[in-house]
């Protein structure tokens, strides 16, 4: 990605976990998750480590800051992970189905999902409240 945008000297990539951001804490007005959140839960110790991802990524946003997470899951699979108490997002969905779908099957399985979360006043009192509780729930896997 360096090479490919090199004439855009603004622009800074850096490779590191995303359950543990290098960044201070309110630094970004925007932070974008394209499919991370998918990945994630294709692995091991799946809500746990989605947990720990968005609490990094509501850490590093700035108050009103918006958690922009683009991803093919539903709703239904993807909702409640942001709505944990830990957070304290104000949380918007939205579908994008594709104008090309051959039927109604197709349309629903190459559906894009957006999440926005936008950060809230008060976000370190809702993690420090419920932090150990839900961490506790999810090491033990258990689902709400």
């Amino acid at each position: 990605m360096r090479g490919r945008n090199r004439k855009r000297k603004n622009m800074v990539y850096e490779a590191m976990d995303c359950c543990d951001l290098k960044y201070p804490d309110n630094h970004f007005d925007v932070a974008i998750d394209k499919s991370t959140i998918d990945a994630i839960l294709c692995g091991d110790n799946a809500y746990l480590n989605t947990a720990l991802m968005l609490k990094e990524g509501q850490r590093v946003l700035k108050e009103g800051g918006i958690y922009i997470a683009i991803s093919y899951g539903k709703p239904a699979t993807r909702s409640f992970h942001f709505e944990r108490p830990i957070f304290n997002w104000k949380l918007n969905q939205y579908v994008f189905y594709p104008v090309n779908a051959k039927d109604e099957a197709d349309k629903e399985e190459s559906s894009h999902y957006i999440y926005l979360c936008t950060k809230q006043p008060g976000w370190q009192e809702a993690y420090r409240q419920n932090f150990e509780s839900e961490i506790i729930k999810l090491i033990l896997h258990e689902k709400d």
